[in-house]
């Protein structure tokens, strides 16, 4: 557990109020202390978890923030692999620093990559150096106490990272420019990745750490007033990675969403491949050879692979052995049918409106195996112009365009974009110039500059407001915030497909453009997609 749990008491100033009736100014200011509540940046918030005590945001200083809150205990020892369960304490925590990320697959980015903003960014992506440990299920709080409404929308950020890498213990996912300049409730969460999240143990719960993700949502709705937020106005929102979550989230918790609308950010609940329980059940069995945990007793190999003699770097060293290419970005473990946190076929569940019934924005970047090209240059995974292609499609625009189309279908109010600048301090040699996957994370928090260590321009800071602005109008209203902001709906037969930044040079495109033509036509080679929901591993 993050050892800062200490007593602080903060004070409040309230202003004296004029004399009235009864001529003492000091009684009149104590009547006026109990009908208002005083907020102080960082004050005292009583949760689930315990009393917080946050501090000011480093930039926006208007800003809570509240660190490494925990939302369940440590999945230590009886713990590891098992579902979370939830952390409850009446103590006080000193809420200023981040908890630790959870394990993952960290690589030093390659050598001698120009710009020198790349390095930095490919280190964003990987988590080189960064705080790791099991004890990880942390979460984080921005809020702006002292403005706008008494009931904010909340927007709750899932990263991105194949399921393998990622943690918000991380520069570029600070939500301080959210609360600050929208006025929202911005939290995310850590959730355990790899064999630590999705173990494939035949004896096992499966998807435990899509299981966190719901534990995390569940204490957001049950605390999130405590910060001035809604709790009937929660969206969650993420990419890659965390953009699968968001849409196995939708369909797995029908009976009690708690969300109030979704957004999907270049993934979808098919776009990266569900593993077959056998599957995961032969990576299981592989590692826990490699550790010295082989057996013909199943509980002998889990009682083993739970001992101190197996430490979590042997785990991590021992499931990345001789990966290569995109295996070895996409992990060995993963999301795995269980057919109740991940389903077998979503092409059925879909087509009956198995779903969360609540807005749905799902979108792409206009050249998504930039980044891919990029990160498995080093294994020799040479590949022709055309397998990019196939799988761009395969991977992201066919599958965001399905997604959006089930949603109509069932009148859902559904809309999808596609972003396509790509800036000078985070231009990569294999994107063609075009926004490959992963370009509008730190333009859309604001944080590129911090990370990259460059100057971004003023247009990038432009779109990034803009990302900002239109994402907030949806939280603030699922159902029409993006209509009113000038966005069109998603239809195949209309140009529904939202440009954003088309043209990065010129300051009118940071507002939305329409597709050429029909969506059907800018989609020319998905169909419907038919092989939506058939599992590939």
């Amino acid at each position: 557990m993050k050892p800062s749990v200490f007593l602080l008491s903060l004070a409040g100033l309230a202003c004296c109020a004029p004399s009235s009736g009864n001529g003492d100014p000091k009684t009149n200011s104590r009547l006026q202390a109990r009908n208002e509540k005083i907020e102080a940046i960082g004050q005292k918030v009583k949760t689930s978890s315990g009393y917080v005590v946050g501090s000011r945001a480093p930039n926006a200083t208007q800003v809570s923030q509240y660190l490494g809150i925990p939302f369940a205990y440590p999945p230590v020892g009886r713990r590891r692999f098992a579902p979370p369960e939830a952390f409850k304490s009446r103590e006080t925590i000193d809420a200023t620093e981040y908890g630790h990320n959870c394990p993952s697959q960290s690589a030093p980015a390659p050598e001698g990559l120009e710009p020198p903003s790349l390095a930095n960014f490919l280190r964003f992506l990987g988590q080189v150096g960064d705080d790791q440990q099991e004890d990880c299920l942390y979460l984080n709080v921005w809020t702006k106490p002292q403005s706008g409404s008494k009931k904010k929308p909340v927007l709750v950020w899932i990263y991105g990272g194949g399921f393998n890498t990622g943690g918000t213990n991380n520069t570029a996912y600070n939500g301080q420019h959210w609360a600050d300049e929208e006025d929202v409730v911005f939290v995310n969460f850590n959730y355990r990745l790899n064999i630590f999240g999705f173990p494939g143990a035949p004896n096992l719960e499966q998807n435990v750490g899509l299981l966190d993700q719901r534990l995390a949502i569940e204490w957001v709705r049950d605390n999130i007033a405590a910060f001035g937020g809604d709790p009937k106005q929660i969206t969650i929102f993420g990419e890659s990675a965390g953009a699968a979550s968001v849409d196995y989230y939708n369909y797995a918790y029908t009976k009690d969403p708690i969300i109030a609308g979704s957004i999907g950010q270049s993934g979808t609940a098919i776009s990266f491949g569900n593993k077959l329980p056998s599957t995961a059940a032969e990576s299981w069995f592989e590692v826990a050879e490699r550790v010295g945990c082989n057996s013909s007793d199943n509980a002998q190999v889990l009682k083993c692979m739970r001992s101190d003699k197996v430490s979590m770097d042997d785990l991590i060293t021992a499931e990345n052995a001789g990966l290569s290419g995109l295996e070895a970005v996409l992990g060995l473990f993963g999301p795995t049918i269980d057919n109740k946190t991940v389903f077998s076929n979503y092409t059925a569940l879909a087509q009956e409106g198995r779903f969360i019934r609540k807005p749905y924005m799902t979108g792409s970047n206009s050249y998504e195996a930039g980044l891919f090209i990029l990160l498995t240059a080093g294994d020799n995974f040479t590949q022709p112009a055309s397998f990019w292609e196939t799988f761009n499609q395969n991977t992201f625009i066919c599958p965001a365009t399905t997604a959006a189309e089930f949603r109509a279908r069932q009148d859902v109010p559904a809309w999808r974009y596609v972003y396509n600048p790509e800036f000078p301090n985070l231009a990569i040699p294999t994107s063609m110039g075009l926004a490959y996957h992963t370009a509008e994370i730190l333009p859309m928090f604001g944080t590129s500059e911090r990370t990259t260590k460059q100057d971004s321009t003023w247009q990038e800071r432009a779109m990034g407001s803009y990302m900002r602005e239109a994402w907030s109008a949806f939280a603030r209203n699922p159902a029409s915030g993006l209509d009113l902001a000038g966005w069109r709906r998603f239809d195949r037969d209309t140009a529904s497909v939202n440009q954003l930044g088309f043209d990065p040079t010129d300051s009118t495109t940071f507002s939305v453009l329409p597709s050429y033509g029909t969506t059907a036509e800018y989609d020319e080679g998905c169909g419907m997609f038919p092989f939506m929901g058939t599992p590939n591993s």
